[in-house]
């Protein structure tokens, strides 16, 4: 008789849960540990790609996220000082390539309580909040990981740590490994609205990206609100950028006339990193998601590379608890995630940067020229979108 493996996850968030919900319903049991006292209620990622959302199917909670999000129909380029479209890709030209043609707008927050509700009732999870992961010692049969929690210090033994536990991942610090790469000199400005932007571009798209040499505009309809991000001049003062006086002469200089104040429901800013660690697993120990990975956010390619990363471990896993080699198929694992993020998010979403960052005329002038082409075409209008969509890594 095969004996199942022991595994303990670092993590609750997007990621962390679905790498525990694969597992469960792979029939594996599964325990969670988050530092925080709860689930997240940040407004954070909000773009779910088909992909992801076929392996949401998998795992049966698609058509409950679904039904909580807004499905985008096209994504659409804009010129601000213009005001005009430079192209329109529409998702109906991939309806033969996947079972969600569509990108789904919806904040992590609305679906991490989807994920929870469905991973206990598996049956086969014990989730427990306010354990921060302290510290690890990994050794050929397991790990003893030390966790702080209200109840004091605690103990836990496992035959594997997963780190699910985000950028400043704990269990990669534990490991010792670098996180090599860059921080972008972009930072971003998110605020939420309800103000409708359509009379100002006049049949714009619910995703719509807003080309600007000076501070470009991405807007993001989401079921309740518009997501919008600004590009923050690389010598903008953070707390200054987010009192009301500036984000409304933002809003002004935007729209461009007189329409009262935008009404501001949330407002934060970040900074944005590319860096990749310098091996996904060590030992009995293996990362997935931020805690691996980070990349430039334009594009929503972030959260979604990292529920694939749980995807493919949940499978490394299901193989392991058939009979399989653990090492070969974890370092399996470990190498082609760590390619995909190097050689596919990476370099999509570093293009989607340097469009959007494009200063010189006649750089702006060859992406939007490149960009009409590709979407007058139909071969490159529906490549263009297996691209955006991250559905080109599977074909």
């Amino acid at each position: 008789m095969i004996k199942l493996p022991s595994i303990l996850i670092a993590g609750a968030g997007p990621v962390g849960l679905s790498l525990a919900l694969a597992l469960a319903r792979r029939g594996l049991a599964v325990r969670v540990r988050e530092a925080q006292p709860g689930l997240g209620s940040e407004a954070r990622a909000s773009t779910w790609h088909p992909p992801t959302l076929e392996m949401l199917r998998e795992w049966g909670v698609a058509d409950a996220i679904v039904a909580k999000g807004f499905r985008v129909d096209r994504l659409q380029y804009w010129e601000r000082e213009t005001r005009t479209r430079v192209a329109e890709f529409e998702y109906a030209r991939i309806t033969g390539d996947t079972p969600f043609p569509f990108r789904l707008q919806c904040p992590q927050s609305a679906v991490t309580p989807i994920l929870l509700e469905a991973l206990r009732a598996t049956g086969l999870a014990d989730v427990r909040f306010e354990h921060a992961l302290t510290g690890f010692e990994a050794g050929p049969d397991g790990v003893v990981a030390a966790f702080a929690t209200p109840g004091g210090p605690r103990t836990e033994i496992s035959e594997y740590l997963l780190g699910a536990d985000g950028a400043r991942s704990a269990v990669r610090k534990g490991l010792g490994l670098s996180f090599d790469g860059a921080t972008y000199t972009d930072r971003f400005l998110l605020i939420a609205t309800r103000f409708d932007f359509t009379p100002i571009f006049p049949g714009m798209g619910p995703v719509s990206y807003i080309f600007d040499p000076h501070e470009w505009v991405i807007l993001m309809r989401l079921p309740e609100v518009v997501r919008v991000v600004f590009r923050l001049a690389e010598d903008e003062d953070e707390d200054l950028a987010l009192t009301d006086n500036a984000i409304q002469n933002r809003f002004a200089h935007l729209i461009g006339i007189q329409t009262g104040p935008v009404p501001i429901l949330h407002r934060s800013t970040y900074t944005v990193h590319r860096r990749v660690a310098d091996t996904f697993r060590r030992g009995r120990v293996v990362l997935a998601g931020d805690a691996a990975h980070v990349n430039n956010p334009t594009g929503g390619m972030g959260m979604n590379s990292g529920i694939h990363d749980a995807h493919a471990l949940a499978g490394a896993f299901g193989a392991i608890a058939e009979g399989g080699d653990a090492d070969a198929l974890l370092d399996a694992y470990a190498t082609e995630r760590r390619r995909v993020a190097l050689e596919l998010v990476q370099q999509v979403t570093d293009q989607n940067s340097r469009w959007m960052n494009a200063r010189d005329l006649g750089e702006r002038l060859s992406r939007n020229a490149a960009l009409r082409a590709e979407a007058a075409d139909p071969a490159r209008h529906r490549a263009h979108l297996l691209r955006a969509s991250m559905l080109d890594a599977r074909i």
